[in-house]
């Protein structure tokens, strides 16, 4: 495997039942691959149409009460009779 050129040879050996998977080593990625795992970095001057143009909603909401609290903009309450946990 040639650096910044992805191909088919592998990197590392597969165990019996893992999964396939490819890692981009630069900016030239080959044509026999069906989906690339990218993560967004920077942002350009230009809005990518689908990619950068939209936002998308949290599927998970936090579990940590402090975090719940920072999300919904509350304070902590110091009082029992102000505290929602029993």
């Amino acid at each position: 495997m040639k650096q910044g050129v992805l191909t088919h040879g592998r990197v590392r050996l597969l165990r019996t039942g893992e999964r396939k998977r490819k890692s981009v080593r630069g900016c030239i990625v080959y044509a026999n691959l069906s989906v690339l795992n990218l993560v967004i970095v920077k942002k350009g001057e230009k809005d990518i149409s689908g990619v950068t143009d939209t936002t998308v909603p949290r599927r998970l909401g936090p579990k940590r009460a402090s975090r719940i609290r920072k999300l919904s903009s509350l304070r902590a309450s110091t009082s029992k009779s102000e505290s929602s946990q029993k």
